[in-house]
């Protein structure tokens, strides 16, 4: 059967994405890049160190019980050679029986809005990085434009400049564009939520492009989001830090994955739903990645609960929470989750996405077994929607 991944990820080769790419007249030392000293690698971001670096993962070896050469080796899958090599990445596709793969980023996904890297509150540098990774990225899928698809990053922090880099990207064949579930927008210190007007031209753009908002996970504390709020992790402008200086008081990728992640996406849904987004746009497709999948059941049941036992807040509603859902979301699962098809009954098999998270921790080689294994008890319609029918839907792609 053919199978298309909704959310596959690069790693991406700084110097190709930004060092050489950037203009450095106008931003100098602020562009991203990377330097070595093995086993010590230094991410740098507008001056500022970004990731790694010596006394930090000197810390988290000791902390670990591990050299700093054992520090690097975690992070060993994400250097893939396919993470930057889209011919590598190809051949990673048809070994794993992958057709096609919708791809997102990972340093490149942390360019949010109350960033501890001062030069990240200038949004014209965040919108030249973005500009820089997106086309970076249309390069990368050039390799195979029918089998790699881009989707691109905007700074949400300002919409009109949100709106015209998507556009732009969307010329250059994106066929999505994604942001962090958690507030990009404020009125002095008071966050605003998607549910808020001051979205609108963003969402609405969204629609008139025929694009949907892929809304994508980090574990970081440059939005708003749980892992800031909650503690979830330490409070870092170093993402080694808030990903892997683990102790009694913080986590790291594990907590702000398994618990951060479900609680921004929860708080996201309830706002583009109970919200009214989706009463307002109701072309807008949007996609929920990366926070699991099988407590969207539950939740789209308990909103259609509670609007009916609080009608104050069903005003701006004509449907049901669960009905805007079903009439424009998708969720993806990852292929080991138990209630996958459990829930395909009840969300209808046309809203389920899945996906690999390749090269990512959370992949390996057998994913794709592991999927057709998850789904055998649906319909032969209900798996072809999972495995690549509703990838096509979703990004509004060619056959």
């Amino acid at each position: 059967m053919t199978v298309f991944d909704a959310d596959g990820h690069v790693y991406e080769p700084f110097d190709a994405v930004w060092t050489d790419r950037m203009d450095r007249k106008k931003w100098g030392d602020w562009i991203p890049h990377k330097t070595t000293e093995e086993p010590y690698e230094f991410i740098w971001l507008g001056g500022e160190l970004r990731g790694g670096g010596r006394e930090v993962t000197d810390a988290i070896a000791e902390k670990a019980g591990l050299t700093p050469q054992g520090v690097r080796g975690l992070m060993a899958q994400l250097r893939t050679p396919g993470g930057e090599d889209p011919v590598a990445r190809l051949a990673d596709m048809d070994r794993d029986g992958i057709d096609r793969v919708v791809l997102y980023p990972s340093f490149a996904l942390f360019f949010g809005p109350i960033d501890p890297i001062k030069a990240l509150r200038n949004t014209e540098f965040v919108r030249d990085c973005q500009a820089a990774y997106n086309d970076w990225i249309t390069e990368y899928c050039s390799a195979d434009p029918h089998r790699l698809i881009p989707t691109a990053a905007v700074p949400l922090q300002d919409v009109d400049l949100a709106v015209a880099e998507l556009e732009r990207a969307v010329n250059q064949g994106h066929r999505g564009v994604f942001v962090r579930p958690s507030a990009y927008l404020f009125d002095g210190d008071t966050e605003l939520p998607f549910s808020h007007h001051a979205y609108d031209r963003f969402w609405a753009a969204a629609c008139d492009l025929d694009v949907p908002v892929a809304f994508h996970n980090g574990v970081h504390i440059d939005t708003p989001g749980a892992c800031l709020k909650y503690g979830l992790v330490a409070n870092s402008p170093n993402t080694s830090v808030t990903n892997m200086q683990v102790d009694e008081l913080h986590g790291g990728s594990g907590l702000g994955q398994a618990i951060g992640n479900a609680v921004d996406m929860n708080v996201t849904l309830g706002r583009l739903l109970m919200g009214g987004v989706c009463e307002r746009f109701p072309r807008l497709r949007f996609l929920l990645l990366e926070a699991g999948g099988g407590w969207v059941p539950t939740q789209l049941q308990r909103m259609d609960e509670q609007v009916k036992a609080f009608p104050l807040e069903r005003r701006w509603l004509n449907s049901l929470p669960s009905e805007y859902f079903k009439r424009q979301g998708y969720v993806s699962f990852e292929a080991e989750e138990w209630n996958l098809a459990a829930c395909s009954d009840w969300l209808g098999s046309e809203r389920i996405l899945w996906a690999s998270d390749y090269p990512h921790p959370e992949y390996h080689p057998t994913v794709v077994a592991e999927l057709h294994e998850a789904i055998e008890p649906l319909t032969e319609a209900a798996r072809e929607n999972i495995c690549w029918r509703n990838v096509v839907t979703a990004y509004g792609l060619s056959g």
